[in-house]
C-alpha cells in the first residue's frame, strides 16, 4: 500500500526548481577575482579565524532556501499520507483490520457493453485484496448476507483463498438495506484485533437502499478509528425494462376454471417501447404474449388467463423478450418473474341455517344455496345444516361458512369460529329476528376486537329501496358494479338491522354498500381478520326482510361474493428474494429427510425443521436456541445441513404444547432464498409418505429503480465529507486502487511559514557587521 501520494502529481516536476539556490550560490562565488595588496595578510588571518563559522552559516542558508522551494512544490502538489503508512516512516508498520464488503444485490447485474457492475466489482476486489499486507486482518462480506462473512479476520499470507471466493461469488436478486448491513459491519469491527479499521464498500451507488441516515452509525465508527471508502462501479445508464409483478387476480383457483392473472411491466427508458413480446408459461408450457405500447416511464398491466386440469400446486412464469437495442442496457434479474398457485378440486361452503323450513325456498339459506349452483362451471360444494349441527360444520373446516339468522353461539363455538377465520376461512353473516344482539356483541364483536366489524343496535322497520355501492372499492361486491344501476334500485327493503361502527375501525374495515344512497345505513360491511375475511349483511338471506332474493342481481352477488370470501391460497407460496422459506405441516404430521431443490437445477439442499419455536438440523435433535427474529438459524444466519432427522425426535417435539395448548406445528425452514425462481420442497411425511410442494421466490422490485445517489448526498448521510471517501473509477479505464489518506498541505504551509521566518533571521544574523 502506498505511504504517500499526490493529488496534483504532475506539479512534482517543479522539484527541479530547488536547484536555483545552489546555482545562484555557485555563480556568486565566481564573481570575485584575486587582487593582491599589502594589508591582505592581516585580513587572511582574520578570515581564517572565522572561516568555519561563515561556511556553516552559508551552508545553513543554502539548505533553508532549497527546502523552501521543495516545500512550496510539495504544497501545491497536495500530498496525501496514508494513515497506516505514516507509522512505516516512523520505523514500523501499523497493522489494521481490513473489511471488504461487496454489493451483490440485483441491480449489480446491470450490464453495459457486455459487462455488469458485479464483474467490475470482482475485478476491483482482486486489486484491493492484493494490496493488503500479509499480517493484517482481513474480512470478506457480501451485502446480501452480512451475518455470514466469507472470511473473518484472517491473515492473507496466501491470498488465493480470498481470490477464489471473490471469483465464485454471484449477484443475487435481493434488495440491500445499507443501514442494516453497516450495522452488522460495525458489530464485526467491535471486537477487531487491531485498533485501526478500514472498510471498503464496492457498490453501484443506486439510490435504492440508501434511504436511512447513517450519521449515528458513522459517529460510532469514527470513535473506533474506522475509515470508510465507497467504490462506485455502477454504470451511468439507467435505462431498464422490468417485470414488476405477476399476481393472481382471482382469489380462488379451481380445477378447470379459468384463473385470471396480471403482469405489470415498467418502462424506465426515455422513449416509448412498442412491439414487445413475452412468454407466459404454465408448468413449463409457454405461450407468446404481445405487449401493448408502453410510454416512457409508464406501467402497463398485462391480463393473462391460465387453466389447470389437475388439483395441487402449479408454477407459472412471465419472461420478457428484449429487442437488441434494449438488451444493450439490461438488468437480467428483473426480466422474468415466477409464481406458484394452489389449485383446489372444489370450493367447500358450510351453510348454517338458523331457521330451516321443510317447504321449498322457505329456509333462510335456500336462495343462497340455489345461487351457488347457478354457474355449472364452478365446482362449489355447499352443505346446508341447521344451527343445531353448527359444531359438525366447524369440524369440516370449510373454505367458507355462512351464518343466517343463527340465534346464538356458545363461547366455545365463538372461539373455534374465530380461530378458523384467523387461519383463512371466510365468514358471511346474515342477521334476522332470532339473532341475540347482546350475545353477538359480547362474543363476536367484543368491543371491536372480535369477528364482527360493527356492533348490532336494533331492527329498523323502515321501508327503503336501492343498494348503493362504495364508489371507491366495492371489494367482494365488485361483481355488482358491472350491472346497470337500475337493477340495484329495484331492490325493496322492508327491514334491516341498524349497526354502529367503532370510532376507530380496525385496519381494512369498510362499508361496501349502503341502503338507498351513499349516506344511508350500512347494508354490507367488510373486515379482514387474520388470514380470513368477514362480511356482515344487515338483512336476512331470505325473502322475509326484502324481495332481493328474487332478483337476478342476488344470484350474481352471492355467487361472486362466495368466490371472493372463500379461503384463498393466492400469494401464500410466493416470497420476495431474501425472505426465509417456511412451510408449515398439518397438525400432528412430522417430516423426515426434508430437502429443497434450488433454481438452476442444483443438487437438493437439506432443510431445517422448526417445532415449538426451536430449530433442529435435519439430522439432529431439537436445539434449545430460539429462532432469531430475522429468521436466521444462528448468530450468522447460516442454514444448517445434515442427514435425515429421527422420526421419534420429531414426534416428541410435535407433542409439546403450543401457546393455546394445542400440539405444536412442525415447520420446514430454509433461509437462503437470495436467488429468484422455483423452489421445490420434498420430504417424507408421517403419516402420509412422500410429499412435495412448490414455492416461488420473486426478485425484489425495489432493485429495478436504477436512479443513482449523488456523491454529496451520500456523504451527507454519513454526516459529512470527512466521514467517507467516494471513489469513482473512470469508465473504460483500468480499475486502479485509489489510495485513501489525509491531505497535509496545511501542515506543509505552516512549515513553509516557519522556514521563511527562520531563513530571514539567519540571513540577518549572517550578514551582520563584524
Amino acid at each position: 500500500m502506498n505511504t504517500l501520494t499526490f493529488l496534483n502529481a504532475p506539479l512534482l516536476w517543479g522539484l527541479g526548481l530547488a536547484a536555483i539556490p545552489i546555482i545562484i550560490h555557485l555563480l556568486y562565488r565566481r564573481r570575485f577575482r584575486r587582487v593582491e595588496w599589502a594589508p591582505m595578510k592581516y585580513l587572511k588571518l582574520s578570515l581564517q579565524k572565522n572561516r568555519r563559522r561563515i561556511q556553516l552559516e552559508q551552508l545553513l542558508l543554502l539548505l533553508l532556501r532549497t527546502a523552501l522551494i521543495l516545500l512550496l512544490i510539495f504544497l501545491v502538489a497536495r500530498p496525501l499520507v496514508h494513515a497506516a503508512g505514516l507509522a512505516g516512516w516512523l520505523g514500523g508498520r501499523s497493522r489494521a483490520n481490513h473489511l471488504l464488503l461487496i454489493d451483490d444485490s440485483l441491480s449489480m447485474g446491470y450490464r453495459e457493453a457486455g459487462r455488469s457492475a458485479f464483474d467490475r466489482a470482482q475485478e476491483l476486489a482482486r486489486e484491493i485484496i492484493s494490496s493488503i499486507g500479509p499480517k493484517d486482518r482481513f474480512t470478506l462480506m457480501l451485502a446480501s448476507r452480512p451475518k455470514t462473512p466469507l472470511l473473518h479476520e484472517v491473515e492473507l499470507v496466501d491470498a488465493r483463498q480470498a481470490l477464489a471466493l471473490v471469483a465464485a461469488a454471484q449477484e443475487t436478486d435481493v434488495h440491500v438495506a445499507w443501514a442494516n448491513v453497516l450495522a452488522e459491519v460495525e458489530r464485526r469491527l467491535a471486537g477487531a484485533t487491531y485498533p485501526i479499521g478500514e472498510v471498503s464498500i464496492i457498490t453501484d451507488l443506486r439510490r435504492a437502499g440508501w434511504g436511512d441516515a447513517l450519521q449515528e452509525l458513522s459517529d460510532r465508527l469514527q470513535r473506533r478509528r474506522v475509515r470508510m471508502r465507497v467504490y462506485n462501479v455502477g454504470s451511468t445508464q439507467t435505462d431498464n425494462l422490468a417485470v414488476q409483478s405477476l399476481e393472481q387476480a382471482d382469489p380462488l383457483a379451481l380445477v378447470g376454471v379459468p384463473v385470471r392473472w396480471e403482469a405489470v411491466v415498467h418502462n424506465a427508458t426515455p422513449g416509448e417501447l412498442s412491439g414487445l413480446e413475452a412468454d407466459f408459461a404454465v408448468d413449463g408450457q409457454a405461450t407468446l404474449v404481445q405487449l401493448p405500447p408502453i410510454a416512457a416511464g409508464a406501467l402497463v398491466r398485462v391480463p393473462l388467463v391460465a387453466r389447470f386440469a389437475t388439483a395441487g400446486t402449479h408454477h407459472l412464469s412471465f419472461s420478457l423478450r428484449l429487442p437488441g437495442s434494449q438488451a444493450a442496457h439490461d438488468l437480467p434479474g428483473d426480466n422474468s418473474i415466477a409464481a406458484v398457485v394452489h389449485v383446489a378440486e372444489s370450493l367447500s361452503v358450510a351453510l348454517v341455517d338458523g331457521e330451516p323450513a321443510s317447504e321449498p325456498l322457505g329456509g333462510e339459506l335456500d336462495f343462497f344455496a340455489l345461487a351457488l349452483t347457478a354457474d355449472e362451471t364452478n365446482p362449489i360444494v355447499g352443505e346446508l345444516v341447521s344451527d343445531a349441527e353448527f359444531d359438525d360444520a366447524l369440524a369440516l373446516r370449510p373454505d367458507l361458512m355462512v351464518l343466517a339468522n343463527v340465534a346464538a353461539l356458545s363461547p366455545q363455538q365463538a372461539d373455534r369460529l374465530t380461530r378458523l377465520v384467523q387461519e383463512g376461512m371466510g365468514l358471511m353473516v346474515f342477521l334476522g329476528e332470532q339473532v341475540d344482539a347482546e350475545l353477538y356483541n359480547e362474543l363476536l364483536y367484543a368491543r371491536g376486537r372480535g369477528l364482527l366489524p360493527a356492533s348490532l343496535e336494533a331492527v329498523a322497520e323502515t321501508e327503503t329501496a336501492g343498494l348503493t355501492l362504495d364508489a371507491a372499492d366495492a371489494g367482494p361486491l365488485s361483481g355488482l358494479a358491472q350491472l346497470h344501476p337500475a337493477q340495484l334500485e329495484r331492490i325493496r327493503i322492508r327491514k334491516y338491522y341498524e349497526v354502529r361502527l367503532p370510532d376507530r375501525p380496525p385496519s381494512g374495515t369498510r362499508v361496501l354498500a349502503r341502503w338507498n344512497n351513499d349516506q344511508g345505513s350500512p347494508a354490507c360491511i367488510y373486515r379482514p381478520f387474520g388470514r380470513g375475511r368477514v362480511l356482515l349483511w344487515t338483512l336476512t338471506a331470505d325473502r322475509y326482510w326484502s324481495d332481493w332474493p328474487t332478483e337476478p342481481s342476488y344470484v350474481l352477488c352471492m355467487l361472486e361474493t362466495a368466490r371472493a370470501m372463500a379461503r384463498s391460497e393466492a400469494g401464500t407460496r410466493i416470497l420476495t428474494a431474501g425472505m426465509p422459506l417456511r412451510h408449515a405441516l398439518p397438525t400432528g404430521v412430522t417430516a423426515t429427510s426434508p430437502a429443497v431443490e434450488l433454481p438452476g437445477g442444483e443438487a437438493p439442499v437439506a432443510m431445517q425443521i422448526e417445532m415449538a419455536g426451536r430449530r433442529q438440523a435435519s439430522g439432529s435433535a431439537p436445539s434449545e436456541t430460539s429462532t432469531a427474529a430475522d429468521g436466521s438459524a444462528g448468530p450468522d444466519g447460516a442454514a444448517a445441513a445434515g442427514t435425515p432427522a429421527s422420526a421419534d425426535a420429531a414426534a416428541a417435539a410435535v407433542q409439546s404444547a403450543g401457546w393455546d395448548g394445542s400440539p405444536a406445528v412442525a415447520t420446514l425452514v430454509y433461509d437462503d432464498t437470495r436467488r429468484a425462481g422455483i423452489y421445490r420442497l420434498t420430504w417424507q411425511a408421517t403419516p402420509g409418505g412422500a410429499a412435495a410442494d412448490l414455492y416461488a421466490v420473486q426478485p425484489d422490485r425495489r432493485e429495478s429503480d436504477l436512479r443513482p445517489i449523488a456523491e454529496e448526498e451520500l456523504k451527507a448521510l454519513f454526516g459529512g465529507a470527512e466521514r467517507v471517501e467516494v471513489i469513482t473509477p473512470q469508465p473504460g479505464a483500468p480499475l486502479m486502487l485509489a489510495v485513501q489518506g489525509k491531505e497535509i498541505w496545511r501542515s506543509l504551509a505552516a512549515c513553509l511559514l516557519g522556514l521563511l521566518l527562520l531563513e530571514s533571521g539567519l540571513a540577518t544574523w549572517a550578514g551582520r557587521q563584524r
